[in-house]
């Protein structure tokens, strides 16, 4: 009975969590992708941020690209970096955020 329970609980945390398969700090992909956005490059340190952000893609019915959906989604995803100005985040989605990845 207690095995149960507790593997009750577990999965209710579990599937109460959202599941993000992006390794990358959402910190580090802001700093990054600021830099992008603004004209400089932070050179091979950055690479894995950018490819993180990139890889942030959503797709409609057929494999068809969802522009509006991915902006969500990477906006989502650049919010979790409480230390990020929001200024820089709109700069970065209103460059980057509806471009395939």
């Amino acid at each position: 009975m207690k095995k149960n329970v507790i593997a009750a609980a577990v999965l209710c945390l579990v599937a109460g969590t959202p599941i993000y398969s992006f390794a990358a700090d959402p910190c580090e992909v802001v700093l990054c992708m600021y830099g992008k956005a603004t004209g400089n490059s932070g050179g091979n340190e950055c690479r894995s941020a950018e490819r993180a952000f990139f890889k942030i893609n959503a797709f409609k019915k057929h494999h068809r690209f969802n522009p509006g959906k991915t902006f969500n989604m990477r906006k989502e995803f650049l919010g979790e970096c409480k230390a990020a100005d929001p200024e820089s985040i709109s700069k970065i989605l209103s460059k980057f955020g509806r471009v395939k990845g």
